[in-house]
């Protein structure tokens, strides 16, 4: 983050959650990110993640995040907004991208919609609005979603945000944390799927040993889950 806003940014803390089984990181205070375009604010970002121990209780997991992209600096509506939930209790998917805005020719199909899901069914029969901001679209499920990093350069590349320093020094501190989020996700799949991963490396032509009793199952979170 400092390296496309700088130093100056509000500092990221990290609090436990009443209980104590869970943290939550976000800035404080809670101004959200300014990023600039000409020398002048254009957009502000707010960022927020909920952490909790993972299914084995040696890693922390991102249990839900929020990124929401506003109009600077007073927005009301966000822009867009990345959001996340590991734990899905409907259709919704869990790593999902929200657009705010309005699409006539979309909220059109929207209220042609069919009747075979629930949520279909609520909107058709005019119990769910028509309105581009209520569509859930998924993005990469619990391992493969984007990060902040992607967000961020995102910004830069489609919205000319400048960074306070050099665009290729943001872009290269960008691609650093990106490849250390990747190759986390890399590990916590393999995890999940340990089979699949033997396959791989044996096709690399590696020699894999399972450990004692055999390797324990895998999690059909990887494939199955949006």
């Amino acid at each position: 983050m400092q390296a496309v806003v700088g130093d100056d940014c509000p500092r990221f803390c990290a609090s436990t959650l009443e209980g104590g089984d869970a943290c939550v990181v976000r800035q404080e205070p809670r101004d959200g990110v300014i990023l600039q375009i000409n020398g002048a604010p254009a957009f502000r970002l707010e960022v927020e993640f909920t952490c909790v121990l993972d299914g084995h209780a040696d890693y922390l997991a991102v249990q839900k995040s929020s990124i929401k992209v506003f109009v600077a600096p007073a927005g009301k509506q966000p822009l867009f907004r990345y959001e996340y939930e590991r734990t899905v209790r409907s259709a919704i998917a869990g790593a999902h991208i929200q657009f705010h805005g309005q699409h006539p020719e979309l909220e059109s199909a929207m209220q042609n919609t069919g009747s075979s899901t629930t949520r279909s069914r609520r909107r058709a029969d005019g119990k769910k609005p028509m309105e581009l901001s209520a569509l859930h679209f998924p993005v990469g499920g619990p391992r493969f979603r984007p990060c902040l990093e992607d967000v961020m350069e995102m910004l830069i590349d489609e919205f000319g945000v400048q960074p306070v320093g050099s665009i290729s020094a943001a872009r290269a501190t960008l691609a650093s944390g990106r490849e250390t989020w990747r190759r986390k996700q890399v590990a916590t799949v393999v995890r999940d799927a340990p089979d699949v991963a033997v396959q791989a490396l044996k096709k690399l032509g590696f020699h894999v040993e399972p450990p004692a009793g055999g390797h324990p199952p895998g999690k059909s979170v990887v494939l199955q889950s949006l």
